[in-house]
């Protein structure tokens, strides 16, 4: 087989066609060159010789491996420790001790949408745990959804690089984290108590797999979403929260927000109240 796979402009807008209908994901022209090469090796990885025979397997074949491999090249996971610190902040201060009263050691269950490798989800975790009143009194259970499968197993591990832990105090990255070689490894404790599962938002079947949520964190997923798919994900939220329970959103994320599902908390930190 030649090595040398060349993916015309037209076939890579066929491939934006087809994620866009699979998972949502909207990638425009000068997004779609960014990913060429990392696409194409799939193809020379593979064995697969031409475009016709990869789309024909991933359309019409529905090989589950490639279509993962094709999602894992394109999604963009580029995240930290204590990123948008303000947002962990009004959780712990001023969304979770509402949910101290309501009974003898509630359970609220929090989502990270996407988690990507999982520097958000464990930023959450570090977060509630300076505050002893929180950690004394309810028991909080974090889960975190990724359709990347390469990095639901990064964030299972929990290595991290020196530039993804450097936002962080000093006293947390002595106090839960290892020094594995140049990475930093976070505690045994914290990952066996964090799930993380590979999931797509707009399978119909998330709300039965995952069950209902009190919180959820989403940023930085919709803005590579069409208004019409930002409205679907909307509805799958409203769907996968409580009735008056939370979400937070990113910055870019909440442009056409649906009013009649969501109302605005807090100016500035995007966070929203389910109707």
């Amino acid at each position: 087989m030649d090595k040398k796979i060349n993916l015309t402009n037209e076939e890579l807008e066929k491939l934006a066609l087809f994620l866009q209908k699979k998972i949502g994901i909207c990638l425009e022209s000068a997004k779609l060159q960014r990913f060429k090469r990392k696409i194409e090796d799939i193809l020379i990885m593979r064995g697969i010789e031409n475009f016709n025979a990869f789309y024909h397997q991933l359309r019409f074949a529905c090989d589950k491996d490639l279509i993962q491999d094709l999602i894992n090249a394109v999604t963009v996971n580029e995240t930290y420790f204590w990123r948008e610190y303000d947002q962990f902040l009004t959780l712990v201060q001023e969304v979770l001790p509402l949910y101290l009263h309501k009974g003898v050691t509630p359970r609220v269950r929090i989502l990270v949408s996407p988690c990507s490798s999982g520097e958000e989800l464990y930023s959450i975790m570090l977060a509630i745990l300076q505050e002893a009143d929180l950690l004394n009194h309810l028991n909080i259970e974090m889960v975190g959804i990724d359709i990347d499968s390469s990095m639901i197993e990064k964030a299972k591990k929990g290595l991290y690089t020196k530039r993804s832990v450097e936002k962080l105090p000093k006293e947390l990255l002595e106090n839960y984290f290892t020094k594995v070689g140049s990475f930093y490894q976070i505690d045994h404790s914290l990952r066996e108590n964090a799930q993380f599962l590979q999931a797509n938002i707009f399978d119909p079947n998330l709300p039965k797999k995952l069950g209902s949520f009190d919180i959820i964190f989403s940023r930085n997923m919709l803005i590579y979403f069409n208004k019409e798919d930002k409205q679907r994900c909307y509805k799958v939220f409203h769907k996968l929260l409580k009735e008056n329970a939370y979400l937070f959103l990113g910055h870019a994320d909440a442009n056409e927000i649906d009013k009649k599902l969501f109302l605005p908390l807090k100016s500035g930190f995007h966070l929203f109240k389910a109707l």
